[in-house]
């Protein structure tokens, strides 16, 4: 799991046409575990880092401690860290 490639799909596919994906397999990996932490609705565990994981993500973070901008909903090195260790992923830079 990269966490180059989780930033570069918050910020890619939000704003992309619906269904769009952008890393598709490491982003179902997050949206995957973010449904098990109870934060994101298993409908919208799709592959396509939207609006819904973007705003799960950032509860995660809130979660975690992070607030203001440290929360914005894109994965960081630490937080990604943590939730793969929760989960049964390693990241990678």
């Amino acid at each position: 799991m990269s966490v180059a490639h989780l930033v570069t799909a918050a910020r890619t596919d939000p704003p992309a046409a619906q269904g769009h994906t952008t890393y598709r397999a490491e982003v179902l990996l997050v949206e995957r575990a973010l449904v098990a932490e109870g934060l994101l609705n298993s409908s919208y565990a799709d592959g396509s880092y939207g609006t819904k994981a973007v705003t799960a993500y950032a509860a995660l973070q809130r979660r975690y401690g992070y607030s203001g901008r440290d929360a914005d909903g894109i994965p960081g090195i630490n937080s990604l860290t943590r939730l793969g260790a929760a989960h049964g992923f390693t990241v990678t830079p």
